[in-house]
């Protein structure tokens, strides 16, 4: 095997192996940026995701299948773990969602970042959205660059960054454990625990490209949940 690269991208993927190759290509056209491995882990999946990541001929792509299937909460948690603390070599995990992609300069700004900021451990940064049937571009939340700058009391508040915007040390993940399979909301869970080590820094760029389904129109949302985060927060006992 290869020296240890500078960053593990972990995809969890149940039965979606024709999305997947679409976040797969989005990696392999990363500019400027080729320090990276790929660990892929399918959660007891049925489909022919193994064959689609073989069928790429690259070695810093790799294939696990969990040999059970998580419960219906965990929703990838353990999958992720997997790749996180079985597969993964770098000093570096960032994480892609099996539906979603990666802007072709996505590891050149957060590496560059990271080797900026070397005791920084936690990096983030936003979102493009696109509809998931039609492929068009979604216009949200026109104050987002604002929004998502860091803020330890917002982030107690509610959830505000997309596990595909994430950039982490492994020493940190290390620290404060895994995906927790038991909570529902694992990712908030996640940088919350991270969150009470350290400070994250917001990269204010919008390098995923997240795939969503049914999402209204800004100001519909505003006035709707919008107005109820803004008043109670979205934290875990006020789910509704």
């Amino acid at each position: 095997m290869s020296a240890a690269p500078q960053v593990s991208i972990v995809t969890s993927t149940y039965n979606r192996s024709a999305v997947l190759k679409r976040a797969i290509r989005s990696v392999l056209a990363q500019r400027g940026f080729a320090d990276w491995e790929m660990c892929v882990v399918g959660d007891c999946t049925p489909d022919d995701s193994a064959a689609v990541v073989a069928s790429f001929g690259d070695p810093r792509l790799r294939f696990y299948n969990l040999p059970e299937k998580s419960p219906p909460i965990a929703h990838g948690a353990i999958a992720k773990n997997h790749g996180v603390f079985q597969m993964a070599r770098a000093p570096y995990i960032a994480y892609l969602d099996d539906d979603d992609e990666y802007h072709p300069d996505f590891l050149r700004i957060m590496m560059g970042a990271a080797a900026r900021h070397p005791d920084q451990p936690v990096f983030y940064c936003r979102c493009q959205y696109r509809d998931k049937a039609t492929g068009r571009r979604i216009f949200g939340n026109p104050f987002q660059p604002w929004l998502h700058r860091w803020s330890r009391e917002k982030l107690m508040r509610y959830n505000f960054i997309n596990t595909a915007n994430v950039v982490h040390r492994k020493t940190l993940i290390d620290q404060v454990g895994g995906w927790d399979p038991k909570d529902y909301f694992d990712d908030y869970d996640l940088w919350k625990r991270m969150s009470a080590k350290c400070d994250f820094r917001y990269v204010n760029r919008a390098l995923v490209i997240s795939h969503v389904g049914d999402c209204p129109p800004f100001f519909r949302r505003l006035f709707t949940k919008g107005w109820k985060i803004l008043r109670h927060g979205r934290r875990l006992d006020n789910q509704g």
